[in-house]
């Protein structure tokens, strides 16, 4: 039996996010949810919250590392971002800041909070917001789509985390209508890509599986 439960403040201690939309919610290794950036009452936002889930408590970790232009620690506020978490690290990658799309590609060290700016080699994304991404194993990540603010986009780039540097992926077959605001999620050997906003603005509910991220043998 499938049965939604809602949390009550009694169920952990600490000082809970405060509401808002366009965030991302990662859990890195096995023990932390990390919250960041969103935006709540048209302020964008660049603060972490974690839920240690071994200890049921959310908090603030005190921060270390380079900064953005604003002088603060870590990426400049935003929000409708991408985060993805590998091993004990949460990637970011873009989003937007009142009418900016942003480019820019950061990580957050979670076991000493420091968070570093990358700078990435290869076939660069352009900078857009509601894309999507998904981790390929211990190394890799994907990221399909978007919004550049001139248009809806339908390119998927590959990013390794060590050498860092992006690929886009020359695919064949029938290419996904442009899109964003849709889901990218790793399933086995697939990138499964669902639903998202198409442009002119229909909501959409097609499914696509992207085959060949990963070798698949005789499969």
């Amino acid at each position: 039996m499938h049965c939604w439960i809602q949390a009550s403040p009694s169920d952990f201690s600490g000082t809970l996010p405060q509401p808002r939309s366009g965030h991302t919610a990662v859990i890195v290794g096995k023990s932390k949810l990390v919250v960041f950036g969103g935006l709540a009452d048209k302020k964008f936002l660049s603060d972490i919250t974690v839920y240690d889930l071994e200890n049921k408590i959310w908090f603030k970790p005190e921060c270390s590392g380079s900064g953005s232009d604003d002088g603060q620690v870590g990426p400049s506020a935003r929000a409708f971002h991408v985060a993805v978490s590998i091993d004990c690290n949460m990637f970011i990658f873009g989003g937007r800041f009142s009418n900016k799309r942003l480019g820019d590609f950061w990580v957050l060290d979670t076991e000493i909070w420091q968070w570093s700016e990358l700078t990435s080699l290869g076939d660069l994304p352009s900078p857009r917001d509601f894309a999507a991404a998904s981790s390929i194993g211990d190394r890799k990540i994907v990221m399909h789509g978007g919004w550049d603010g001139k248009k809806w986009l339908s390119d998927t780039y590959v990013l390794d985390t060590m050498s860092l540097e992006w690929t886009e992926l020359a695919v064949t077959g029938t290419l996904p209508p442009p899109r964003c605001g849709h889901t990218a999620t790793m399933v086995e050997k697939r990138l499964l890509v669902y639903g998202g906003r198409g442009g002119g603005g229909p909501i959409m509910g097609d499914l696509w599986a992207l085959k060949g991220l990963i070798e698949e043998g005789r499969e």
